[in-house]
C-alpha cells in the first residue's frame, strides 16, 4: 500500500532511529528529532523501534491513501484532518482508500510524525532510511512521491495516557551532563550559564539550535577540531551556545560546558524560534537510569 503526495509541505523527510554506526567516517547521526514522539508511533503500532517515520515540520501537508490503513500521528498538533475533519492524535486510527489526511498550521509544537504500521519502506543508505539534507543522502517529499508501506490489518483501539501526551506550550529547562572542558569555564562563567534564561534564534535546524542571551567568556581563542556528540552545547566565539542536533556536523572546534540529556532533546526539537530555555546539570547516574528506563520500555537497541 502507499501514500501519495499532494502537498509536501515546508520540510517532511522520511527518519528512522538513525544512522549510529557511521560517525567515524564523518557521517551524521540524523534520525527522527522528537523521539518521544517517533517511539510512541512506532510502539502503538507494535513496530520495531526502527521503523521509518515521516517527520512533518510547520506543516502545510497533504496526502492520499492509495489503500486501507492503520496509522498513528504523534508529536506537534498541527491541525492534523482526515477528509477536512479534524482527527485524533496519539492514538491508532484507520483511514481507508482515497481519504485525504493533512496537516495545517502549527497549534502547539514543531515537527509532527505519521507512523504506519511496518514502517515506511523507503532506500536504506548507510544502514538507516534517514533523509539527511546537509549530506545530500536522500531528499524532502515531493508532489506526486509515492510513500510505499506494508498492508495493515485490524489493530484494535490503541492510544496512550494523557500523562505521557507532552505539553509543547511548556517552558523547558535542559538537563545537562558536563564535559571535560566543563571546569575551563570560570565559576562566574558556569553561574551566567545556568542563571540566565536564553531565547532560541531563527538560526536554528536540524543541525543545531543556537541561543541568544548574555555571552560568556571564553579562554581558548582556538583550539583543534575534536569529536562532537548529539546534544553537545558548545560556546561559539561570540559567546553564545548552540546545542548540537541530528543532522550536526561530527567534528567542532568550539570549548563544550557540556551536553544535553538525550531525552530532553526531544522536549527542544519541539520549540519554535523566540521560545525561553534554561540549563541545569544532571548526574550521570540519574541520567543513565532515566535513559535505561526508556530504551527497556520500547525496546530500543543502540548496539
Amino acid at each position: 500500500m502507499s501514500f501519495k503526495v499532494i502537498k509536501p509541505g515546508f520540510l517532511a523527510t522520511i527518519q528512522d532511529y538513525g544512522r549510529l554506526s557511521h560517525g567515524a567516517h564523518g557521517m551524521s547521526r540524523c534520525g527522527a528529532m522528537d523521539e518521544h514522539a517517533y517511539a510512541w508511533g512506532n510502539y502503538l503500532l507494535d513496530n520495531g523501534f526502527n521503523s521509518a517515520v515521516l517527520e512533518i515540520t510547520f506543516g502545510s501537508v497533504e496526502l492520499e491513501a492509495l489503500d486501507d490503513a492503520f496509522i498513528v500521528v504523534t508529536g506537534a498538533d498541527l491541525n492534523f484532518r482526515i477528509n477536512g475533519n479534524p482527527s485524533v492524535i496519539w492514538r491508532n486510527v484507520q483511514v481507508h482508500k482515497g481519504d485525504i489526511i493533512s496537516w495545517n498550521s502549527p497549534k502547539s509544537g514543531v515537527r509532527s510524525y505519521l507512523a504506519v504500521k511496518g514502517g515506511f519502506e523507503a532506500e536504506t543508505l548507510f544502514d538507516s532510511r534517514s533523509v539527511n539534507l546537509r549530506e545530500n543522502i536522500g531528499s524532502k517529499i515531493a508532489v506526486n512521491d509515492k510513500l510505499i508501506c506494508k498492508k495493515s490489518n485490524n489493530l484494535g483501539d490503541k492510544f496512550i495516557s494523557a500523562q505521557y501526551i507532552p505539553n509543547y506550550n511548556q517552558y523547558i529547562v535542559l538537563r545537562i551532563l558536563p564535559s571535560y572542558q566543563f571546569n575551563e569555564f570560570s565559576i562566574n562563567q558556569r553561574d551566567l550559564f545556568f542563571n540566565q534564561t536564553y531565547t532560541i534564534t531563527n538560526a536554528s535546524d536540524r543541525s543545531g539550535c543556537r541561543l541568544s542571551g548574555a555571552p560568556i567568556a571564553i579562554k581558548r581563542d582556538r583550539m583543534i577540531s575534536e569529536g562532537m556528540s548529539y546534544g553537545s552545547v558548545e560556546i561559539a566565539t561570540d559567546g553564545l551556545p548552540i546545542i548540537l542536533l541530528k543532522d550536526a556536523p561530527t567534528i567542532g572546534g568550539y570549548p563544550k560546558i557540556g551536553t544535553v540529556f538525550s531525552l530532553d532533546l526531544a522536549k527542544l526539537a519541539q520549540k519554535q524560534p523566540n521560545a525561553k530555555v534554561r540549563f541545569k546539570l544532571i548526574s550521570i547516574s540519574e541520567s543513565q537510569s532515566e535513559r535505561a528506563k526508556f530504551n527497556q520500555f520500547f525496546g530500543i537497541d543502540e548496539s
